[in-house]
C-alpha cells in the first residue's frame, strides 16, 4: 500500500469520527500536512518517538477519539513509549505504524523493523487489540471499527515509499497555537 492512500483514508474517517490526529514527525506529518491539513492536527517537528506518548496523554484528558500516526523509525526510536501509550490512553485511542522499513525523509537508510513484531509488541504492553490489515480495505474498516469501540487499538500497515513532500512550513510554536485554539473551541462549544 502506498504512504499517501492510508494518510488519506486515515483523514477521512478522522472527519467522521471527529478524531483528533497526532502525526509523528518526518515524513508522515509532511504527508499529511500536504494531503489533509486541518487545525486539530498536530504534526510532531523534532520530536522522534513521541507521537503515542503525547497523543495519549491528550487522550486521557480530553476524552475524545484520538488517532496516532508514526513511521517505523519514530516507532523504534520510541519503544519505551509503547506501554505508557497503552496504558494512558482513554478509548477510542488508535495507534498506527506506517512501516515501510525505512528511514525514508533521511535519505531511505534501512532500518530495523522488519526483526520488529510491533503488533505482538502492542498486545504484550497493554494494547485491547491489534492488527496487521494487508489491504487498505481492510484497514479502512478496522480504522472505522476502532474509532466505534472502547478499546485501545494498535495497527502496524506495511506501506512503499510514496510522493516526497515539503516540509511542513509552519514552526512548531504555531502549530501548537493552532492545535490548541482550534481544541479550545471544539471543546466548549
Amino acid at each position: 500500500m502506498k504512504r499517501d492512500e492510508i494518510l488519506s483514508s486515515i483523514a477521512a474517517t478522522a472527519r467522521q469520527h471527529n478524531a483528533i490526529l497526532f502525526v509523528g514527525n518526518a515524513m508522515n506529518a509532511r504527508a499529511m500536512y500536504t494531503l489533509a491539513d486541518r487545525d486539530d492536527c498536530f504534526y510532531m517537528v523534532g520530536s522522534m518517538g513521541l507521537c503515542p506518548t503525547i497523543a495519549a496523554g491528550f487522550s486521557h484528558c480530553a476524552q475524545v477519539p484520538v488517532i496516532a500516526i508514526e513511521g517505523d523509525g519514530n516507532a523504534l526510536m520510541g519503544l519505551s513509549g509503547f506501554p505508557v501509550a497503552s496504558n494512558a490512553a482513554k478509548s477510542p485511542f488508535v495507534h498506527i505504524v506506517l512501516d515501510n522499513g525505512m528511514y525514508e525523509s533521511t535519505g531511505w537508510q534501512q532500518n530495523l523493523s522488519p526483526r520488529v513484531d510491533f503488533v505482538q509488541l502492542a498486545l504484550g504492553v497493554g494494547y485491547d487489540c491489534a492488527y496487521h490489515p494487508d489491504d487498505l480495505e481492510s484497514f479502512a474498516s478496522l480504522l472505522q471499527t476502532a474509532l466505534q469501540s472502547t478499546r485501545r487499538t494498535f495497527m502496524c500497515v506495511s506501506t512503499e515509499p510514496d510522493v516526497t513532500h515539503p516540509r511542513i512550513a509552519h514552526h512548531p510554536r504555531f502549530i501548537a497555537q493552532r492545535f490548541r485554539e482550534a481544541i479550545a473551541s471544539r471543546l466548549h462549544s
